[in-house]
C-alpha cells in the first residue's frame, strides 16, 4: 500500500488538510430503496405485534389473563390462563393487514406431523378503521387445512402444462375458506373450553 493511502495512523503527506471526496456516491434511488426496505420490515414487525396485542386484549375482555411471550419465540406468541392460574394454553398468532393480498404466510415446514406443543392458532385480519377479525383453530386442524390447500395447488399443472414448483412457503387466505373455516370467525370457544377444562 502506498504510504499516502495508509490512514491507519491518521492522514499523512500531501493529503493533510484536504477533504476526501467520495466518488460514485449513493444515489437518491439507492437511498430510497434502503429506506423502503427498512420501512417495509418495520411495518411487517408492527403488524405482527399489533395482532398479538389484539389477541391478548380480546382474551382479557373475555375474562382470562393473556400475556405476550418474549420476541422471537419460535413456537408461540401468547400464553393465556384462567383467572386462578390453574390452567394455561399457548397460542400462535398469525396477522395480516388489508394491504396483504397473499393471505397468512407460513413456513413450508409447518405440517400436522410436526406439531409442537402449541394447542391453538389465531389468525388476525387487521382492517382499516374497523375492528380486527379473528379465526381460531386448533393447531393440528389449521395445519391440516393448509396442507390440503397446498396439495390442491401443487397437483394442478400450470397453464402451459408444466408442473408447479414448491414456492418455499405455505399460505392461507379467505379465498380458500370453506364453511368449517367461516364458522371460526370470532369464535373463541375452543380456547375458552380448554381454559375451563371442558375438553
Amino acid at each position: 500500500m502506498r504510504k499516502e493511502y495508509d490512514f491507519s495512523h491518521g492522514i499523512r503527506g500531501s493529503h493533510v488538510g484536504k477533504h476526501i471526496q467520495i466518488v460514485g456516491d449513493i444515489s437518491a434511488a439507492s437511498t430510497a430503496d434502503l429506506e423502503t426496505s427498512a420501512s417495509s420490515k418495520t411495518t411487517h414487525t408492527l403488524i405482527g405485534t399489533a395482532g398479538e396485542y389484539y389477541v391478548c386484549a380480546e382474551l382479557c375482555r373475555l375474562g382470562y389473563l393473556a400475556l405476550l411471550t418474549p420476541k422471537n419465540n419460535p413456537l408461540f406468541d401468547v400464553v393465556a390462563t384462567n383467572v386462578d392460574g390453574t390452567t394455561s394454553v399457548s397460542v400462535q398468532v398469525k396477522t395480516r393487514s388489508m394491504r396483504n393480498k397473499q393471505g397468512w404466510k407460513l413456513n413450508k415446514e409447518a405440517r400436522p406431523s410436526k406439531t409442537p406443543g402449541v394447542p391453538f392458532v389465531v389468525l388476525v385480519n387487521l382492517r382499516d378503521e374497523l375492528p380486527p377479525l379473528f379465526y381460531i383453530y386448533r393447531y393440528t386442524e389449521f395445519l391440516s387445512r393448509t396442507s390440503e390447500i397446498f396439495e390442491t395447488y401443487i397437483s394442478k399443472p400450470k397453464r402451459n402444462g408444466e408442473p408447479r414448483k414448491d414456492p418455499g412457503f405455505r399460505w392461507f387466505d379467505e379465498s380458500n375458506f370453506i364453511e368449517s373455516d367461516r364458522v371460526r370467525l370470532n369464535n373463541w370457544q375452543p380456547i375458552i373450553r380448554a381454559l375451563e377444562r371442558k375438553e
